[in-house]
């Protein structure tokens, strides 16, 4: 995770696995899942083809299952990366209580999770270390010492400040988050207040990225 902003503000950011290794499972398994607000394209690169592994029955299933599962596991990953709440439970309670509800929807190598959804349990305990693999390689030209950060600090800097100053409040009310993919265009979409999840051809486009912030810090000062 790559955290933008002094303690009295802050836009964190992150290319995470376990979001790769479901779309990985999509894309291989050639899975023709319903196209959401948040659903994004396909992975960047050529993947193998592992559509062998369901037959017509569990491949219906699969696609009924997997697009409630993405949900579930982005809200996740965007609650972890927006941080406690600044009025809640304290800072342990808070971090137990998100490790807990991440494990009850991202548990590999078993899976115990998609015990009632066994149409992705079976692939995914047979392709989770392929996944692994395939996301390592991909993440690491965004990874320091490559330079090639993901969101640029001036322009964050600049439309937190904007945003702070159109809507009239001290900066340090700003607090936002985007998970970021690698797939391919230009795209991005809201997830709730304050988060957003994109494509890596996003947060590097200029006008893309402004659009990202912007909403990001407004939808969350709109649900303070």
């Amino acid at each position: 995770m790559r955290t933008i902003g002094a303690e009295s503000w802050r836009f964190a950011h992150d290319i995470d696995q376990g979001l790769h290794v479901l779309l990985y499972l999509r894309d291989t398994l050639r899975l023709a899942v319903e196209n959401g607000l948040i659903v994004p394209p396909p992975l960047d690169g050529a993947l193998p083809d592992r559509s062998a592994l369901l037959d017509t029955p569990a491949r219906m299933q699969a696609e009924r299952d997997w697009s409630a599962w993405w949900e579930r596991v982005v809200a996740e990953h965007a609650r972890a990366e927006l941080g406690p709440p600044p009025v809640g439970p304290t800072h342990q309670r808070w971090v137990t209580e998100v490790a807990h509800s991440h494990h009850l929807s991202f548990d590999p190598p078993e899976w115990s999770s998609l015990a009632s959804t066994p149409a992705l349990r079976s692939p995914a305990r047979t392709l989770w270390r392929e996944a692994s693999h395939w996301f390592t390689p991909a993440r690491r030209p965004y990874l320091p010492p490559s330079c090639r950060d993901i969101f640029a600090w001036e322009r964050v800097r600049h439309t937190a400040e904007r945003v702070a100053a159109t809507s009239c409040v001290d900066i340090s009310a700003l607090n936002g988050c985007a998970l970021v993919v690698v797939v391919e265009d230009i795209w991005w979409e809201l997830i709730g207040p304050g988060a957003a999840i994109c494509s890596v051809g996003a947060a590097r486009d200029p006008e893309a990225t402004e659009a990202i912030l912007t909403a990001v810090f407004i939808s969350q000062l709109e649900a303070i």
